[in-house]
């Protein structure tokens, strides 16, 4: 038996060696049956938690190579899943591939019916996580303490209890939000300076030229830490400089589908608001006279005869830009936006323009007309050809035989399932009653009930399928004429064509000795077979035939 191991180690306070005890007990476990550990599927997710399964790349790693393991082994089930919803899509993963897995704490397989139960008690362990916390960061605020989301100008000092631990250290009993005075000055400067006339970019450059330290970046996702127009703006609207704060506003939720956050503003009744003059960094006056300058109307924009808004206004993009490119395109240098920056639909890198030449030394600029044309010609030539769409045709061929072959077996599978869930209800009901958790027990029998509906369902509705491969390659072909054609009328179409053949990705554009600039871009032809997969179809540089279809690939033109 070859056996895979996946550890993971939550954000909350677990040892930084937690993962490594996790994975020595799986070995133990696995040595103690005979079984093999593939050391290339020995997998960590360090720092993730388990609310869901979207954000580990190590667990959709392992499931992605299932072929290679014949058992995956865990410390506890709730490494694996702390979601009801996706401890039940790896269990679906194991029966459909004929593995198995094992929470090594108790010895149960995952596929026994106690796992689902200790599934549904990991997730209301989530539930009541969240509202501890919360509970315990309202009571810090109403003590005056810090509730984390240190903003820019201040530091965290410790309160001590007066009392020691086992090593004769103080014990602090919460932190409290001071002035530091380094960034406390840099603060005051923005505000002074803005009062005085200066614009947002204006102080955003000088801070770069400068090598002021900017506030931390958000999930490290802006590489070139660096002053923008937007860190200043959020600066000078935070009234915790004149002393006052409001805690509670708003919360953030996770997308369980996406893994990303939102946030949603909370009812004024749940905000706490908060005074401390040991706060503050600006005076008064300082504040209301910025704050008279930011509510202040802006310049007039000119508008056409009909009321529009007339384009070739600085900084302003046009709106056949913003149909077409708009956020499609990335400066090849530092991979900011590359978007509108001068009068006349000129395009240009925005960081260079919002951020300052220190942060990116790009001057490129090219005509808006200049970098559709090039684009558009591309995507007819060398994309959307009769070649590259015979190659997607012949693909989907192959995926559209791949999932007829997956469906003959996920039949085989529904049979056996349905034959195992009469065991399972029986199961469930003598775990009531022997553990004692009937309301858990109670949801896993609902589910059940549930699960065998829809497999009766999907087994009367299968029916033998015909494949007619050469309507399937006409489909194709039509498919591919349409987003041609698309290219050809309003903007906009031209516009969602982009955004699907791009998937999420941008087109870089880099200075060019020869040509004067160059676009890289990746498409995916979307066959609409599977709305998972895509056939990636890559434009070639310099006119020759189309690469095969293999997989990622890089165009430029």
């Amino acid at each position: 038996m070859r056996a895979a191991i996946y550890a993971r180690m939550s954000t909350d306070k677990q040892s930084a060696d937690s993962p490594a005890d996790q994975v020595a007990r799986c070995r133990e476990f696995a040595a103690a049956r005979g079984w093999t550990v593939v050391e290339s599927l020995v997998t960590v997710d360090s720092g993730i938690s388990g609310a869901s399964r979207h954000n580990r790349p190590g667990l959709l790693g392992l499931v992605e190579r299932i072929d290679e393991w014949d058992v995956l082994l865990c410390w506890d089930s709730s490494r694996l899943a702390r979601d009801s919803e996706d401890l039940g899509w790896i269990r679906n993963k194991l029966r459909a591939h004929r593995r198995t897995g094992y929470d090594v704490s108790n010895g149960q397989d995952l596929l026994n019916i106690a796992a689902k139960v200790m599934g549904i008690m990991h997730e209301e362990y989530l539930v009541k996580l969240r509202s501890d916390t919360q509970r315990g960061l309202r009571g810090r605020v109403e003590r005056g303490l810090s509730a984390g989301g240190r903003p820019y100008g201040y530091r965290t000092e410790p309160i001590l209890s007066g009392r020691t631990d086992a090593h004769g250290q103080p014990i602090a009993e919460g932190f409290r939000l001071v002035p530091d005075p380094a960034q406390a000055e840099v603060v005051r400067r923005i505000f002074e300076d803005y009062a005085q006339g200066d614009g947002l970019r204006t102080i955003a450059h000088r801070l770069n030229a400068e090598d002021v330290p900017p506030p931390r970046p958000r999930a490290q996702r802006d590489k070139a830490a660096s002053w923008t127009v937007s860190s200043v703006l959020v600066l000078l609207g935070n009234p915790i400089y004149r002393g006052d704060d409001v805690w509670n506003r708003s919360e953030w939720i996770k997308d369980h589908d996406t893994g990303k956050r939102r946030r949603f503003e909370r009812p004024e009744g749940e905000w706490v608001r908060r005074c401390d003059e040991s706060w503050r960094v600006v005076s008064d006056a300082l504040w209301q006279r910025v704050q008279a300058r930011r509510r202040a109307p802006g310049p007039a924009l000119p508008r056409r005869p009909d009321g529009r808004l007339a384009g070739g206004v600085v900084g302003q993009r046009s709106p056949t830009a913003r149909q077409l490119l708009g956020g499609l395109l990335a400066c090849g240098e530092c991979g900011g936006g590359f978007f509108a920056v001068t009068r006349g639909c000129t395009y240009g890198c925005g960081w260079h323009r919002d951020r300052g030449p220190d942060v990116c030394a790009s001057t490129l600029r090219v005509p808006r007309v200049s970098i559709e044309e090039r684009i558009l010609d591309a995507l007819r030539s060398r994309v959307l050809t009769p070649e590259t769409i015979g190659r997607a045709a012949e693909r989907a061929a192959e995926k559209v035989l791949g999932k007829l072959r997956a469906r003959d077996g996920a039949t085989a599978a529904d049979r056996k399932r349905l034959a195992e869930l009469g065991v399972e209800i029986e199961n469930a009901t003598r775990l009531a009653v022997k553990a004692g958790h009937v309301e858990a027990v109670a949801r896993v029998l609902d589910e059940l009930e549930t699960e065998r509906v829809q497999i009766e369902q999907r087994l009367a509705a299968s029916e033998p399928i015909v494949v007619d491969l050469d309507a399937l390659r006409e489909r194709v072909d039509r498919y591919a004429h349409d987003l041609r054609a698309a290219f050809d009328r309003a903007p906009e179409q031209g516009r969602t064509v982009l955004d699907r053949l791009l998937a999420g990705r941008r087109m870089a554009i880099h200075a060019d000795a020869e040509r004067g600039f160059r676009v890289e871009g990746l498409f995916e032809l979307s066959l609409g077979l599977d709305s998972h997969r895509r056939v990636q179809t890559p434009a070639t540089c310099d006119g020759r035939r189309p690469a095969p279809l293999r997989g990622p690939g890089v165009g430029c033109f």
